[in-house]
């Protein structure tokens, strides 16, 4: 009688056990993948919110730092003259607007020589929902006029807070310190305390990332005598 042999080749339930742990391995290595991948986006992401936050703190310094008023230019009691120097750094998200000398500046293509011209920054909120920081501005004369449409650009988005404060001396004070708001239109401040946080944490009030600058503005306004020695025109 002849020995039995063995059939050759792998059974079905060896082929389905061994694409069974195939596909097990698979899913793990995707898994791996998958979440290295996700973090490297997170990653990316706050590393490029960050130096957006920084770029936009830089963007509002510059612009501060050649800020212009002449108080000739001033009308008394008119917080829409030409020079004003409006800002609000009441609540979360603060505003802010003033004439600045601007020769290289982002936008300054769209307006060729008019290099003074009035910039604002606000906190609008966007198509998804999050808070933007956007920037306006435009030739000085012409921001004033109703109809004028200023060329606006998105410094930073998902925007947590902007907070803004002025070393000055408030009503009723002999001694300067910091103030949330600026009542004097008519002039400039000496410091302004800028920061502006970015990317959520999950934490109300908390954000990613935090920018924080101390700006000393240079220029002081120039006074109607400096800037007409000789005396107004006579008529």
């Amino acid at each position: 009688m002849k020995p039995r042999t063995r059939p050759q080749g792998f059974t079905i339930i060896e082929v389905m056990l061994a694409l069974g742990i195939f596909a097990m391995i698979l899913v793990s290595i995707y898994s791996v993948w998958s979440g290295i991948l996700r973090s490297s986006q997170a990653a990316r992401s706050a590393a490029d919110s960050a130096q957006r936050a920084r770029i936009s703190v830089r963007t509002i310094e510059d612009a501060l730092v050649t800020a212009q008023m002449f108080a000739a230019n001033m009308p008394p009691q008119n917080p829409d003259a030409y020079y004003s120097f409006l800002a609000d750094g009441t609540g979360e998200f603060a505003s802010l607007s003033f004439v600045a000398h601007l020769p290289s500046f982002p936008g300054v293509g769209h307006y060729g020589d008019d290099i003074v011209r009035r910039v604002t920054f606000t906190c609008e909120q966007g198509k998804d929902g999050s808070m933007n920081l956007v920037m306006r501005q435009g030739p000085m004369m012409a921001s004033m006029e109703k109809d004028f449409d200023p060329y606006s650009l998105v410094l930073a988005k998902d925007v947590q807070s902007f907070l803004i404060d002025f070393w000055g001396q408030p009503k009723d004070s002999r001694d300067f310190q910091w103030v949330t708001e600026w009542n004097s239109t008519n002039a400039l401040p000496r410091l302004v305390r800028i920061a502006l946080g970015v990317g959520k944490t999950g934490k109300k009030g908390e954000s990613q990332d935090l920018v924080y600058r101390v700006v000393a503005l240079p220029a002081t306004a120039v006074a109607p005598e400096w800037q007409m020695p000789m005396g107004p025109p006579r008529r």
